[in-house]
């Protein structure tokens, strides 16, 4: 984990206060001159995942946030991972696999793991608390599930529940925590219900995307709604 920090969607997110002193500004994590499109973000399928969501997810990405989105190969959920009790994955290991085995053998500037089965993470006194995604703040890597996006729903919502948790998940390893400041921005707490995620836009609102921006040190398309004509490839 790249900070003592992770945030899940429609569950809770944790970070460290930060030390009373004062540090200098932190270095943008990209050089000067570095494109939207130059990032590249890889989706990495664990277990049979439906190619049309595949495809969805890379171009509501592009969309979000202007990167070059693509996927991996499919590969197994790791073993480690599963929480026989409840027959679910943990998400935070899901996310240690990924920074151990896919992150520096794909080249890929953020891997977003993605699955068709249930995954959990512990929150409060919830030993196993079931959840559409899970991200380690300002780090390479999120992972997001379909099983909660796609119930007693039309595909179509179920698409764009799924692409929204994926730039929101994004968002938190772009360094960013849940914000309610805004109505329907992309960093809303789902606060344990998808209905969440459907009053959401799916993209930066403007003051997320200048905090990305400058953690980043690179600029955003300036976008307000997510173009899902396009997305859905409809």
């Amino acid at each position: 984990m790249t900070r003592a920090a992770l945030a899940a969607t429609a569950a809770l997110a944790v970070a460290l206060p930060a030390a009373p002193h004062a540090f200098a500004a932190p270095q943008p994590r990209f050089p000067a001159g570095t494109k939207a499109a130059d990032i590249e973000v890889c989706l990495q399928p664990l277990g049979k995942v439906d190619a049309a969501v595949l495809r969805a997810v890379e171009r509501g990405i592009t969309g979000a946030f202007g990167f070059t989105a693509r996927s991996l190969a499919e590969r197994p959920l790791p073993a480690a991972a599963y929480y026989r009790p409840r027959k679910r994955h943990r998400a935070d290991k899901i996310l240690d696999h990924l920074v151990a085995e896919v992150v520096s053998s794909s080249g890929c500037d953020l891997v977003l793991g993605v699955t068709t089965s249930d995954i959990s993470v512990t929150k409060d006194e919830h030993v196993d608390w079931g959840i559409l995604g899970l991200a380690y703040i300002d780090s390479q890597v999120a992972v997001i599930s379909t099983f909660r996006t796609r119930k007693r729903v039309s595909r179509r919502v179920s698409l764009m529940r799924t692409v929204k948790v994926a730039t929101h998940e994004l968002g938190h390893a772009l360094g960013l925590d849940h914000d309610d400041s805004v109505a329907g921005c992309m960093m809303n707490d789902a606060r344990g219900t998808v209905k969440t995620v459907d009053a959401e836009t799916g993209v930066p609102c403007k003051h997320e995307r200048e905090a990305i921006e400058a953690t980043m040190g690179v600029d955003l398309p300036e976008v307000t709604a997510m173009d899902w004509a396009v997305v859905l490839g409809r």
